[in-house]
């Protein structure tokens, strides 16, 4: 609710009748949880944060390129 709709944090904690504080700990805690797993990610290189084949992706592309031909021709 604060993220998403910008609400206070008193408003937040109202609606589940939270401790503001509580609201607060939460928050923080999920901030460094969403920042902490792009990091742990990006430690294992490109392959860790885009585990796909290089061979697969080149063959969605070209078929990705194709239709977009296909319609520029019509």
């Amino acid at each position: 609710m604060r993220e998403a709709e910008g609400l206070p944090v008193p408003a937040v904690a109202r609606d589940p009748g939270l401790n503001p504080i509580t609201v607060r700990t939460r928050l923080y805690r999920a901030r460094r949880h969403l920042r902490a797993t792009p990091e742990t990610r990006r430690r294992g290189g490109f392959d860790t944060v885009f585990p796909f084949e290089g061979a697969c992706c080149a063959r969605m592309a070209d078929r990705v390129v194709e239709v977009l031909k296909r319609s520029e021709r019509r």
